[in-house]
This record gives C-alpha cells, structure tokens and sequence, in this order.
C-alpha cells in the first residue's frame, strides 16, 4: 500500500493539491468506479475537473456522485453541470445532521482512497490550507481492502440507495431545491468560489496562483517524499504586524540583555519572527528601517548558537575568575561529588583541558584562561592534584630516542616502556606548532629544531620517497622502478601507484618533475591507447634467448614466459595485437593462430566500406544499398555511444566518416 499525505495552501509553488490529485486519478483508466461522496459543489471547482470527466465518460466508466446541500454552499449552477455530464449524482439532506464528508474513491484494477477537508471546490481542491490523506492499494493488499471494506460499511445506506436522505438528482428535483432555497446561485463572473451570502466577509480577496497542468501525477511506491521549500516574502500582513513583534523583541531584550531567541522560548512566535529577520537579512530583503531597529537592540545576525554558547562559556569563565581573585588560583582540582559547591565549576575546568588537547578552544578562550594562570597539564599525587611541566623531561627523553634510533621520529605506537607516550608528547608538538599555540613557545621551538624534530612528518616521509628514487636512478639510469622491486616492495608499490594512479597534491608532483620523473598517473592511460609497455619488451628479449620461441601454453620450464606468450596469441586472434608488436613477434617466427570469425567479419565490412568512399565519397550509407552492413554499422555506433568500442576501431570508423569527429 501507497500512503502520501498531501497538502496545499501554505506553499503555492510547490503543492500537488488535493484537485490535481483527483484529477490525475480521474485520467486513470485502472480505475473503473469512481465515487465522491462530498459536503460542498460548486461550478468552478467542477469545472476543472470536467474535461477528465467527460473522458472517463467516454470510456465507459461509472461515476457516481453523493452530494451534500448544506448551508446552501452547493450551487444550482454546479449541480447542473452534473445533469448537462450525466453524472448519476444523489443529494443527501438531513434535517437533522449536517453532511460533511469529502471522500474521493476510486476503485478498479487497483484501488485508491482520497480523504481530507477537500471540499469539490475551486478554492478547496486548489487553494485553502488543506490536507488530505492518499492510499493507494491493489486488490491483493489485506490492509488497503479492509479500509475500503470499513468505507462502504458506512456508506452502505447511500451505496444501496436505502438511505431516506439520499433523493437522484434530476431536472425536477433541482427545481425544488432552487424553489426552497436549498442550493445557492453563483451569481458573479469572476471564477472563484465566493459567495457574500455563505462567506467569510472579513476574509481579503487577492489573486490566486494559476491553476495549469492538470492530471500529471502519477502514484508510484518509488515517489520522493515531498519537500517544501521555505518562501520568504514580506507581506502586507507581516508588514502591519512587525511593530508589534518588535515591541515583544525588546522586552525580551530588556529582560535577557540579549537578542538571541531560543528554539524552546514560550512564546514561540517570537522565535519565528526572530529567525524571519535573519532570513530576510541574509536574503538581502530586510527593509533599511527594520535593520536599524534591530541593531538599536544589538540584535544579532549571524549564528546564535555561538553567542550563546560563547555566553554561556564566558559564566563559566567569570565563577573561575572570582576564585581566582579570592584564592590566587584557577587550577582548582575536580570535585565528583555533585553536592560540593565547586563541582560544576571543577568540572567545567577539567572539559576545558580536554578541549584544548584536541583543539577545540577558541584562541580569545586560551588568553582568557592563560590570562589567570590557567595551566593546561594536571597530574595526580596521592592527596591532592598538582601542576607540572614535565615539558623538559620529555625533551630529554626525546634526545635519548634519537642516540638510539638516529631519528626524532617517534611512533605514538611505540611499544617500548621506556618510550611510553613520547610518540604522543611529540604530535602534540607538532599540532601546537601547527595551529601556533603560545603553550609552545619560541625558545622551546628552538629546543626542538636543534634536536632535528620534523615538523611536518608528510614532507619528510616524501622526501625520503625523493632521495630513495634518487639512488634508484644513480644505479639503474632510469626511474623504471618495478612494482615488486626485491630491495624494497613498499617502495616498488608507491611509485607504481603513482604512476597509475598520480598524485592530488600539487607540492609532490613539483618535486617529482623537479628531479626529472613526469610519468604521474599516465601509465594506465597510455596502455588503454595501446601503448606497448616496457614489460612487454621484457618479456619478448626473454623469448628470443631461447632456441624455440613456440612455447606451449603448459611449459613446466617456463611457466610465466609461455603464459604470457599465449595471451599474445589470444589478442593477435581478436585483432587487439599493435602492428610492431606482431612484427616482433614474426620475426622470432613465433606460429600466431588465424584471426576470429569476429575479426575477420571487422576487416571484411570496413573493406566494403572503404570500396563504397572510394566510389560514393561520403555519402550515407543506407540499408538499402546493404542491410547487413547498415545494421553493423548501427551496431559500432551503438558500441560507441557505451563506449565499449576500442580506440583503434574507434579511430578507423572515424577516419571512414561512420563515426562524427569531436
């Protein structure tokens, strides 16, 4: 079962009203019974709905209508209407009880169900704030038949034509209706639904949005759900209103010293208004004069979780700095005890030296802190906490890593005791050096340098990879490094990757061309053009070594070379085999098998095709000159088009004008 809620009114653009619905429902030929059951008719409603009437009409499709006079919102005019399509329509009144359903059915070889406040209106299948539900079922959904089953229950009485209230609709029975006063007349012109007598006189009337394209919805289980896009506009109604919004403004200011609204304020409309003036300033809608009010209460623009928790963190700040003041202080120790009078603040204190040794404080919240003696490191003594800069320590444990590694270099995942937590330590260095936290100061910079501490661990590692093919080239005379390269397979994998795959950073490929290498993310492309790879002349020198290059496919001897020989074969078969890399292999009188019947049928139509240029220039060729050929040739294009076609093939269909130029 397909459920959609649907609504119209609030967001005009946007809607898939409730009218398009039965609409587009109407036009379905799926559906064979189509019954309303509604409150209120009027012309113009009924007159958009008309033509997919008359259609369905045509197609033999019962209609049936149970129509409500209450009120006397129903018009003659519409009722008419019903008579001039002869729509089988029944009236239902009620002395007693008012008739206010608003029930869309139609049933067939699926089903579907349209409920809601949508009266058979203009204004209520296009225009009111409206909302109604949509089910959509087959005959086989359990849950959707039993909704339909409970519907027709109730409906039983009209549907079996029992009820005493339901009267069939006709000429005669209209007459009445008019002469008692119980339908009303449509007396205007102007298309709409308005009526002085059955309306609200205090409601303005404005232009509506044009109602077009009708009949275009089509219910499927893959739908998007809908998503209603905000507009903002300054009406006339928001304009008179604005006054009076900020004066609540500034008693909020008055009484908060701010102008940040929050989500949960209890008077949520405030909060509405306040985001509003953010929209439209952000817009650049905002009117001049509401901007200078606004700022007249320092009203803030840009994101007010910020203030506030900027504000809420600045309370926090001033209870440490009161504690500063009275003891001399700030690194007070925690409390878990919740009853201790310090033990939000204490808290509060311990968050912070967490934030900082991830980053996540502001630098104005560092200096404020750093201001009152603030210290970010605490360690624990058996009765009490104490502060420490174990800062030198470190330093000097660093320095016995590097007498015994030779580098500064440590891991955080060092596992040797001694070195426990140096690897820490120092990327915590580096990230201070990198955001450039006063914690790290510039003597203590100096200290590290002196000491050969990398800063930047990325650059350093690459410039390792620099000198490394450096030394590759001084003894090889090329940068050809294998990618199972015995010495160092790591190294063999890296520069292959950055051969096939390149590099992203600009600042390694320069040094990369700086030292003569160019081949960054080519070679993949170079073999899809066919370019014949340096490995593959490897393996040719090893075949001419030996006395018979004709290996067979199972050599014990030479497993890998009698492999690779026979996939050359293969290749050479289906035509994939480059012109010097069969005459390389000719030479070595290596026996190459006959071509594919695939090849060859290839070779024969673009011999045909070349025969036809020479004689018809470029004129099309049609099936009617051959249809085999025109259905090739439709064939490549299509393999073209998924690309699936290889360049060569590519290039020659080009060249015979099958396939366009770019």
């Amino acid at each position: 079962m397909i459920v959609e809620f649907l609504g119209q009114g609030l967001h005009f653009e946007e809607d898939e009203t409730c009218g398009n619905h039965v609409c587009s429902a109407i036009q379905e030929k799926a559906f064979t019974q189509i019954t309303f059951f509604t409150a209120f008719l009027r012309k113009p409603g009924l007159d958009y709905l008309k033509p997919f009437l008359e259609k369905a009409k045509n197609d033999n499709r019962n209609i049936t209508f149970y129509v409500g006079i209450d009120e006397r919102v129903t018009s003659k005019e519409a009722l008419e209407l019903l008579l001039e399509l002869e729509i089988e329509t029944y009236i239902y009144f009620s002395e007693r009880f008012i008739y206010h359903p608003k029930v869309y059915l139609f049933e067939g070889e699926k089903n579907r169900i349209i409920t809601g406040s949508s009266n058979l209106t203009k204004s209520g299948l296009f225009y009111n704030v409206e909302s109604s539900i949509l089910l959509d079922f087959t005959n086989s959904d359990k849950s959707g038949l039993k909704v339909l089953k409970q519907l027709k229950e109730f409906y039983s009485t009209l549907l079996d034509f029992t009820d005493p209230n339901i009267e069939l609709l006709t000429n005669e029975y209209l007459e009445k209706l008019i002469e008692e006063q119980k339908v009303s007349t449509e007396a205007f012109s102007d298309g709409s639904d308005y009526n002085s007598n059955i309306h609200d006189k205090s409601k303005r009337k404005g232009k509506n949005p044009e109602i077009t394209d009708l009949g275009n919805i089509e219910i499927t289980e893959k739908r998007p759900v809908k998503q209603y896009k905000s507009i903002l506009k300054i009406t006339d109604e928001y304009l008179e209103k604005w006054g009076f919004m900020f004066q609540k403004m500034e008693r909020f200011y008055k009484e908060n010293e701010h102008c940040t609204v929050p989500r949960d304020y209890k008077d949520r409309t405030l909060y509405g208004w306040y985001r509003k003036q953010k929209l439209l300033h952000q817009a650049e809608m905002l009117p001049e004069e509401h901007f200078k009010k606004l700022k007249s209460i320092d009203f803030y623009f840009g994101d007010g979780h910020t203030i506030f928790w900027d504000r809420k963190w600045m309370n926090s700040y001033n209870q440490l700095l009161e504690i500063y003041k009275e003891t001399g202080d700030s690194n007070i120790k925690r409390y878990k005890d919740n009853t201790h009078p310090l033990f939000y603040i204490s808290n509060w204190v311990a968050l912070e030296r967490g934030k900082y040794k991830k980053g996540k404080l502001k630098d104005w919240q560092i200096e404020k802190l750093e201001s009152i003696g603030f210290k970010w490191v605490m360690t624990r003594t058996p009765n009490n906490y104490r502060i420490v800069d174990d800062w030198l320590d470190k330093l000097a444990l660093l320095e016995d890593y590097k007498k015994e590694f030779g580098d500064c270099n440590v891991s955080q995942n060092n596992k040797n005791p001694k070195y426990k937590g140096l690897g820490k330590w120092l990327n915590d260095q580096r990230f201070n050096y990198k955001k450039k936290r006063k914690i790290l100061t510039k003597e203590r910079i100096e200290l590290l340098e002196d000491l050969g501490v990398v800063w930047d661990m990325d650059v350093y590692k690459f410039d390792q990879k620099i000198l490394e093919l450096l030394e590759y080239k001084k003894i090889h005379g090329n940068f050809e490094v294998p990618s199972n390269y015995k010495p160092n397979k790591n190294f063999g994998n890296y520069i292959y990757r950055i051969r096939t795959k390149g590099l992203e950073e600009s600042w390694k490929i320069k040094k990369l061309q700086d030292i003569g290498f160019f081949e960054i993310g080519t070679r993949t492309k170079k073999e899809k053009e066919g370019h014949v790879t340096q490995n593959w002349y490897n393996n040719l020198e090893q075949l001419k070594k030996l006395s018979n290059p004709n290996l067979p496919k199972d050599s014990k001897e030479y497993p890998k070379l009698a492999k690779w020989l026979h996939n050359q074969k293969r290749t050479f078969r289906y035509g994939r085999l480059k012109d010097e890399q069969i005459k390389e292999l000719k030479k070595l009188n290596v026996k190459l098998p006959a071509k594919s019947k695939k090849r060859k049928k290839w070779e024969e139509y673009i011999e045909i095709i070349e025969l036809f240029r020479e004689e018809y220039g470029d004129k099309q060729i049609t099936s009617e000159f051959d249809k085999e050929l025109y259905e090739w040739i439709n064939q490549q294009k299509a393999n073209y088009k998924h690309k699936s076609l290889r360049l060569e093939k590519v290039e020659k269909l080009k060249e015979l004008n099958i396939l366009q130029t770019e």
